[in-house]
């Protein structure tokens, strides 16, 4: 059956979008303002969202679940009108919940963090018009918030360049002028004096798509326990490994006297997959389980971008998907410091396209958006870009907090520095703010490696403040992207806190 807006005797009263605000006003939850979202007009899906799969959150204290007699929530009952969408008749497939079991249970006692349990994905009957299904969700009291699903976007960089082993030393290290001192670097190697400083006692997790765990410089990959399972096996929607290996090479590589090393290398890797054969893509619930194996003071870095709404429709930070911001904030509550990235579209945050604050007007999520900036010249690399100047094609606005390079960028994966085997290739070019991200996260993780060793414990916004306040200040006027951490500045005010 084909529903159409004539047969949606309820449609007039709904307001909904693909992720586009408009001057509807606002239908906030009662229950917890913290989380309201204001429901567009109508919807239009736009490039990078799903014509068959719906993210739908219903408020949080309905608690509402289906079950044998259908669809009931605590405050309104039974949901007649939901149920005729997800009967054997209706336009729904299947609806399964957005955030596996686990998650959901770990998050379920605590009244300070977003309800998880209410998030569910709905997936079409071939035919339907996903537009009209989501503008019929939005119309119902029940429902917070539903949107298309969010389809897998590029990571945040140029693909890698092709092999040509020009250099025949295996020692990079000369190349990662981002560990180097301020002003052109984050001075990861003075902070690697400092105890705690190269981030031993901090977990750090990537989530993204696919990584070489069998590279000669990331050992610590094969250690049991270092992937954090989403499905039984990994998907990459885009066949490339070298992504996820070259963002943890510039995190955690081995000091190991070949190859490169990474920024924190005593800290802890983990992994997590959005994307496997038996989940689908599901970026939240990747967060969602990183946060659940974390405590406070280890760090998450999402290494994903999404499509912002037209006209601003450029690639933006994760958090512009409400389900994702939603396990962000679940993950900031508990005191871990999340990085992301925030995204290579050329996209100005503070655009009135975002409603009155990026994401849609909502409370500031806690998390670090790092936005990507110009590299100190080289030799062997040369942009000519100014450095710590905003790189065109970074996202950029008052919500970007920190900068990380964005180009000339010497790690793990790639084989344009060097190519020695499948499990042995390095670059000096990786790019985009897929590079900043890591280089943001790593001081991140310096910095609460410091604190822990001193008996101290940051809260991420204090993580935040401390590492903009400290930072070497962005260069030029080009769209805000904050400064460049500076780590000697951080920890010499870090050992003067109480």
């Amino acid at each position: 059956m084909r529903l159409t807006l004539s047969q949606a005797l309820f449609a007039s009263a709904a307001c909904s979008l693909l992720l586009s605000p408009s001057a509807a006003g606002a239908q906030a939850s009662t229950d917890d303002p913290a989380w309201s979202i204001e429901k567009p007009r109508q919807t239009r899906i736009g490039p990078g969202y799903s014509q068959e799969l719906i993210e739908v959150k219903f408020r949080n204290a309905d608690r509402t679940a289906p079950g044998k007699a259908g669809w009931t929530s605590r405050r309104s009952g039974a949901l007649p009108r939901l149920d005729a969408l997800t009967a054997e008749g209706g336009p729904v497939l299947r609806v399964t919940p957005l955030f596996s079991a686990d998650v959901v249970h770990d998050t379920s006692d605590r009244v300070d963090l977003p309800a998880l349990g209410q998030w569910y994905r709905m997936q079409l009957k071939p035919g339907q018009d996903a537009a009209v299904i989501i503008d019929l969700l939005n119309g119902m009291d029940a429902v917070e918030i539903a949107y298309a699903a969010p389809l897998p976007a590029p990571p945040p960089s140029a693909a890698p360049a092709p092999a040509t082993a020009q250099w025949a030393s295996p020692l990079f290290i000369e190349r990662q002028g981002y560990a180097l001192a301020a002003s052109s670097g984050i001075d990861a190697v003075h902070a690697r004096t400092v105890p705690g400083g190269d981030g031993t006692g901090i977990r750090v997790v990537d989530i993204e798509y696919s990584w070489n765990w069998q590279h000669e410089d990331l050992t610590k990959l094969r250690v049991p326990g270092t992937w954090i399972r989403q499905g039984a096996s990994i998907s990459d929607p885009f066949n490339d490994n070298n992504h996820g290996t070259s963002v943890l090479g510039e995190m955690i590589a081995d000091d190991n006297g070949f190859g490169v090393r990474g920024l924190v290398s005593g800290a802890t890797p983990h992994y997590v997959n959005v994307t496997s054969p038996q989940t689908g893509y599901n970026a939240a619930n990747a967060v969602a389980l990183a946060a659940a194996k974390l405590g406070p003071g280890d760090v998450i870095l999402i290494e994903q971008q999404f499509p912002g709404p037209a006209p601003c429709n450029g690639y933006v930070a994760p958090e512009w998907i409400p389900s994702i911001y939603d396990a962000v904030v679940s993950a900031v509550r508990r005191g871990i410091h999340v990085v992301e990235t925030a995204g290579n579209g050329n996209v100005n945050l503070d655009s009135g396209c975002f409603g009155p604050g990026f994401p849609r007007g909502r409370p500031d999520s806690g998390a670090i958006l790092a936005g990507a900036g110009g590299a100190a010249a080289t030799q062997w690399c040369r942009d000519a870009v100014v450095p710590r100047s905003r790189l065109g094609f970074s996202t950029h606005g008052r919500r970007v907090n920190l900068q990380g390079w964005g180009g000339c960028v010497a790690t793990t994966g790639g084989r344009d520095l060097y190519s020695g085997g499948p499990n042995a290739g390095y670059t000096q070019r990786f790019n985009g703010t897929s590079s900043a991200g890591p280089i943001v996260a790593s001081a991140v993780a310096a910095v609460s490696g410091a604190a822990k060793a001193s008996g101290k414990t940051l809260t991420p916004l204090q993580m935040r403040s401390l590492l903009v306040e400290t930072g070497t200040p962005q260069v030029g006027n080009n769209g805000h992207i904050g400064p460049l951490p500076n780590l000697r500045a951080a920890l010499d005010r870090l050992a003067g806190m109480p």
